[in-house]
């Protein structure tokens, strides 16, 4: 069962490792990336930073749409991450039944726009955000379960 999806650029680190992965009891975090689908030594790094006993996969965009019905069957609580907006529009356009995405991490960059303490987005990562919005998933931004949630404004 899927319990939670979230874009973070840091992917796998504390915050999602040890107190979303605890919060949601994840036996499985599944990446979704094109970027690290295809970096060896990314992938041995996001497999060092798991909690012990939860699983980790790792696939680019294509390859977990190909897989999609079986995510969506597998006995384990299931933690999606997606490194950026772009295939996490990708992943959710092209498999349209998630209710929600949380906004965890977004790297300041040129020309973004501050939404959140660490959610800044940049034009092309609104237009993503929006394609998402459109399939009926609500955004909303939230670093820890203890702390608030709020709805994403674009």
């Amino acid at each position: 069962m899927i319990k939670a999806l979230r874009i973070d650029h840091r992917l796998v680190h504390g915050q999602v490792a040890f107190t979303w992965t605890h919060f949601l009891s994840a036996t499985r975090i599944i990446v979704i990336d094109d970027k690290v689908a295809n970096d060896d030594f990314q992938k041995m790094t996001l497999n060092m930073a798991k909690p012990a006993g939860c699983k980790l996969n790792i696939f680019s965009v294509s390859k977990a749409l190909e897989r999609a019905d079986k995510i969506d069957s597998l006995n384990d609580n299931v933690f999606i991450i997606f490194g950026n907006c772009k295939d996490a529009a990708g992943y959710i356009t092209g498999h349209p039944k998630f209710k929600e995405l949380n906004l965890g991490g977004i790297a300041k960059k040129e020309g973004s726009k501050k939404y959140g303490d660490v959610v800044y987005l940049a034009p092309d990562e609104e237009e993503e955000l929006r394609k998402i919005q459109a399939t009926g998933c609500e955004l909303f931004i939230q670093q820890l379960p203890t702390t608030k949630r709020d709805p994403l404004k674009l």
